[in-house]
């Protein structure tokens, strides 16, 4: 087989992820009492309601906007799921739509669930690569969602009305907040196309970083002792180091300069990127 025909299925391969999770979000809907809102107010169950249809909605339909409301939104209606299961009468079709759910959010949060969100913005000939995101930016986001959990756990729950209002108005606001902010993750790719490669990454870079074909010497996992510029900001896994055949222009944001502690405008003949499926990466190089 040849890489052509190996990188072309890979990108195929992804819709069995998209198709997985789109069967158990949907199906979870249909289990007696899974996102049960018996007893609670109109405005508890509008909430619960609208965060499902809105992960449902995300699923059906590939794209880095869906991507980031999946996998935003749909922990909060797991919980939700779970903590009504154990405060209720804990019916089989309760227990069954939490384990649904839940495994369904383990797979979204998945890189092969990932990619053909990715590649679902493509243009052309293009392949994306989703870049794994800077452990930086993970913490803000973790307090973000914690903050929005809190004030629709509250919106849900409360007894009175007003509360219950404010939470529901204070939540969905943070929480189109936090998706705005966390949506620039999605749109971080490795990019190739016939003419070369492109680094994009509005989180790091201030502009698109690209290089020609025959200007790439070679594309391989980072040694330990590499020299490379580290453009990951620092994440897990090994990244892919990108050797240049002369050295080349790269603009940093001012979280890219800050986090790597260097000035905005470096001149590299190599660099590291991480993307999240990295032996696909170099497929398609190759291919």
């Amino acid at each position: 087989m040849t890489n052509a025909v190996r990188a072309a299925a890979s990108r195929r391969a992804p819709d069995a992820w998209l198709n997985i999770v789109r069967v158990g979000w949907l199906a979870a809907a249909l289990l007696p009492d899974s996102l049960s809102t018996s007893g609670a107010s109109l405005v508890a169950a509008v909430i619960v309601w609208t965060a499902w249809a809105s992960v449902a909605l995300g699923v059906l339909v590939a794209h880095p906007l869906s991507l980031t409301v999946v996998r935003f939104v749909a922990p909060l209606v797991v919980v939700h799921a779970a903590v009504s299961s154990v405060e209720g009468d804990g019916s089989a079709g309760q227990f069954a739509g939490v384990v649904v759910m839940f495994a369904s959010t383990l797979v979204a949060f998945s890189s092969r669930y990932g990619a053909p969100h990715a590649q679902a913005a493509a243009y052309g000939h293009e392949r994306r690569h989703l870049l794994r995101p800077p452990v930086a930016v993970l913490l803000p986001l973790g307090v973000l969602w914690v903050v929005v959990a809190s004030c629709l756990a509250v919106a849900v729950r409360a007894e009175s009305e007003v509360l219950s209002i404010g939470g529901a108005v204070v939540g969905v606001a943070v929480c189109v907040f936090a998706v705005r902010r966390a949506l620039v993750l999605a749109r971080r790719w490795l990019v190739f196309v016939p003419a070369g490669i492109a680094v994009h990454d509005p989180l790091v870079l201030r502009d698109t970083f690209m290089v020609r074909k025959h200007d790439v010497r070679a594309l391989h996992p980072a040694p330990a002792d590499t020299q490379a510029f580290d453009a990951t900001c620092t994440t897990w896994g090994v990244p892919l180091e990108l050797v240049l055949a002369h050295p080349h222009d790269v603009s940093l944001s001012q979280f890219g300069t800050r986090v790597s502690r260097t000035l905005d405008r470096l001149h590299v003949t190599a660099l590291l990127v991480a993307p999240s499926l990295s032996q696909r990466a170099i497929a398609d190089l190759r291919a």
